[in-house]
């Protein structure tokens, strides 16, 4: 049993209206405790509405949300607290700010949560600006006066202060420069590997999910598209295009030499990966080089045997 799991999930906008839609239909998903998921989708997939749907703010038209195996909402009058359970980080997030101070937006979360003691909630707000990379200078300044990576870390924190078992980011890297944006995810990753909480980014960079993503999910028309092991997903680039995604720069690369003809993986989707790739194929095409110098005649014989008799060489 997941953490949180979704069965035959559907949710319409503007039922019974002209404007009807249907976000997502038949949406069956099941994520373990611990996983960093990478949700992709085209605009309009229905990405965003399932988060909303997983965190309680939206209700489904059927199907269940089940969090640690209940129906969130078999008690509607609770759904709040499912709120502290998965958080949600909302694209753009330094719009929800609005304390006096960095500290107070943090300390927000977990003092509707029911924390009252102060050593305690102290110890909270400061170990949420940590995970969140924000330095403790900044805890007493307006949150207005923050740069915008700054204020994108402290409403990260405001959220992580609530001590969420799933934390849900929608695009929290949006609008970033590049610097900005790795230390985000440097910190998302690293939260996720001291507590052991379950993560899942929904975002637009294939980089990112690539970079960080144990699973991913991928929407397509309110649709499952496909639901596997990042390295298992990227082999799919025509697919992925073909629905207005497109794979990593670095597997279309790989794609693109598999294309012609070399003999490459075409299921690299990092730098890392990707170096020891090219290392192992150039070293492969390295040793047949010198066993062509050091044995001409026996080389020129092994071609000659792929000739079939009568044929031209390939």
């Amino acid at each position: 049993m997941g953490i949180i799991e979704t069965h035959d999930l559907r949710f319409v906008y503007g039922k019974g209206t002209p404007f009807e839609k249907v976000a997502l239909d038949g949406v069956s998903i099941s994520i373990e405790q611990g996983e960093f998921i990478g949700v992709i989708g085209h605009t309009g997939s229905g990405k965003s509405t399932l988060v909303q749907l997983l965190n309680g703010l939206l209700r489904p038209e059927s199907g269940k949300v089940l969090l640690n195996g209940s129906d969130i909402w078999a008690k509607p009058k609770k759904i709040r607290n499912v709120r502290f359970e998965v958080g949600l980080v909302f694209q753009y997030p330094e719009y929800q700010l609005f304390e006096e101070t960095v500290y107070k937006d943090i300390a927000f979360g977990p003092t509707n949560k029911g924390i009252k003691d102060k050593a305690e909630l102290d110890t909270i707000i400061r170990t949420a600006a940590e995970f969140a990379g924000l330095k403790e200078s900044l805890l007493e300044k307006s949150p207005f006066d923050l740069s915008g990576g700054e204020k994108r870390r402290a409403a990260i924190a405001g959220v992580i202060s609530m001590q969420p078992k799933v934390l849900i980011l929608d695009e929290p890297t949006a609008g970033l420069d590049p610097k900005g944006r790795d230390r985000i995810l440097d910190r998302i990753r690293a939260y996720r590997e001291k507590t052991g909480s379950t993560v899942l980014l929904v975002s637009h960079s294939m980089e990112d999910i690539a970079r960080v993503a144990d699973r991913v999910l991928v929407m397509n028309r309110g649709k499952v598209e496909m639901f596997d092991e990042t390295k298992n997903i990227f082999k799919h680039g025509e697919r992925l295009a073909d629905i207005g995604l497109r794979v990593p720069q670095v597997t279309q690369v790989f794609l693109e030499l598999r294309r012609l003809g070399a003999d490459v993986r075409t299921d690299v989707y990092t730098m890392d990966f990707a170096k020891g790739v090219a290392l192992d194929f150039l070293s492969g095409r390295t040793q047949s080089v010198i066993a062509q110098e050091k044995n001409p005649d026996g080389f020129a014989a092994e071609k000659a045997e792929e000739i079939p008799e009568g044929g031209e060489a390939q």
